[in-house]
């Protein structure tokens, strides 16, 4: 990363991630999240309503 030149934006190249990218595992799409989201929380519930 070049960080020399208008000091002013300096970190417009940067993008930060976060505590949490470790925890990506595989990139879907939203619909998939979606419903993979909707799947765990139908297990859950039926698990905790047994």
């Amino acid at each position: 990363m070049d960080f020399g030149g208008d000091k002013s934006k300096a970190w417009k190249d940067i993008w930060g991630c976060g505590q949490g990218i470790g925890a990506v595992k595989q990139v879907q799409s939203v619909a998939d999240f979606v419903a993979q989201l909707k799947r765990e929380y139908a297990v859950a519930r039926a698990r905790l309503c047994a």
